[in-house]
């Protein structure tokens, strides 16, 4: 028994879901290499030395990383190049499209402003945030945190970032404000509400790309050895992932005086059978490929094939079948409903492609319509 759904019975709603991922250098422990998390230190080289780049001298500071057995080499300069481009160049004034403004459009960022919140937090400040927070502001040294896109999916979830290094006396903790920008949780207060120390605590420390799994370490003072391991327990990054789910919700109504029918063996007489079953299943020739050679194939071999077991036996194996059409009294009766006890959703080939199980068996009643609501994710 089959019912199409009408359009207006479907209904599929986009649902984005997070999943928190840990890389760690941390004591005895480093999965960074099976993750694929690298940590590449960008130096800035003059001019001169930029131009000459080669694999050889001219090269500045190297590195090297084995992940999923291949060895990757890391070129400090052209590491710096790559992320002042990306992040810096256009944030800050002057540059090669404005020399008295900022022009956030130009940096590689789709969806987050170079700076987040362009607005003044604290009564007391005269300038935007940005300025005061000295947000996007860059030296001669990044330090970058890359994560593989396998393991942020979508995008890292904004606010979700938070490192914990080991590299000075005390342990530094890192967090992102949500809107692109890192700063040292032990001045929260003074970063969120725009009051630094007299010593400028409290300020931006980096930079985060959500869209590219870049997590970068400007702060060449305080913070210059983050990510470095240079200390005795190293350091550990976490993010949330994004994905992306789809659900799915049909409602299946069932008309009065409908589905009242059943095939369940149960109710036929004599528990026969209630499929037809065609001769030629029986009496021709089914060959299949053994070995080296081709064996024919039983009856009741192929009828365990295509027949829920154990269904099999209760058709004849050497002649065409024709199910019943006789059933037991008590289904004949005006009165008589069968109980719903699952749902089974159907392409437009019969094909069964998910399948609904209700907690408690609802009896289909001739004279009242149900309404059943399906709802899967993918």
């Amino acid at each position: 028994m089959f019912r199409d759904i009408d359009q207006d019975d479907k209904r599929v709603t986009p649902i984005k879901v997070h999943k928190r991922f840990v890389a760690q250098r941390f004591g005895v422990i480093d999965n960074t290499p099976y993750l694929g998390v690298m940590f590449v230190q960008g130096i800035k080289p003059t001019p001169t030395q930029l131009h000459q780049f080669d694999t050889g001298s001219n090269a500045g500071p190297t590195a090297s990383m084995v992940s999923g057995g291949v060895t990757y080499t890391k070129y400090s300069y052209l590491v710096w190049q790559q992320t002042y481009h990306m992040f810096f160049k256009y944030a800050n004034t002057p540059n090669d499209r404005g020399t008295t403004s900022p022009q956030p459009q130009f940096v590689f960022d789709k969806y987050h402003r170079p700076w987040g919140r362009n607005t003044i937090m604290s009564s007391s400040n005269t300038v935007p945030d940005y300025i005061t927070l000295r947000q996007r502001q860059f030296h001669n040294q990044f330090n970058v945190f890359s994560i593989p896109q396998r393991l942020y999916g979508e995008g890292i979830k904004t606010g979700s970032i938070e490192i914990t290094d080991h590299s000075t006396d005390n342990v530094i903790t890192i967090k992102d404000d949500g809107y692109g920008n890192l700063y040292d949780s032990a001045f929260e207060v003074n970063y969120l509400s725009g009051s630094l120390t007299n010593n400028s605590s409290g300020s931006a420390v980096g930079v985060v790309n959500y869209d590219l799994g870049l997590v970068v370490i400007t702060d060449t003072g305080s913070y210059g050895t983050v990510g470095t391991g240079t200390g005795s327990n190293g350091w550990k990054l976490e993010w949330d992932s994004t994905k992306t789910i789809q659900e799915y919700e049909f409602t299946c109504i069932i008309p009065p005086f409908t589905f009242n029918r059943t095939r369940n063996i149960s109710v036929t007489a004599g528990r026969s059978g209630s499929m037809n079953i065609n001769a030629s299943v029986s009496t021709q020739d089914n060959y299949y490929w053994k070995g080296d050679s081709y064996v024919t194939q039983s009856a009741v071999k192929k009828l365990s094939a295509i027949l829920p077991s154990p269904a099999e036996s209760m058709y004849n194996t050497s002649s065409a079948y024709v199910a019943t059409t006789d059933v037991q009294n008590f289904a004949t009766h005006s009165f008589f409903a069968p109980y719903v006890t699952s749902i089974g959703l159907y392409n437009d080939f019969n094909e069964l492609l998910a399948v609904a199980k209700i907690s408690k068996p609802v009896r289909n009643d001739p004279e009242l319509a149900l309404s059943f609501v399906v709802r899967f994710d993918i």
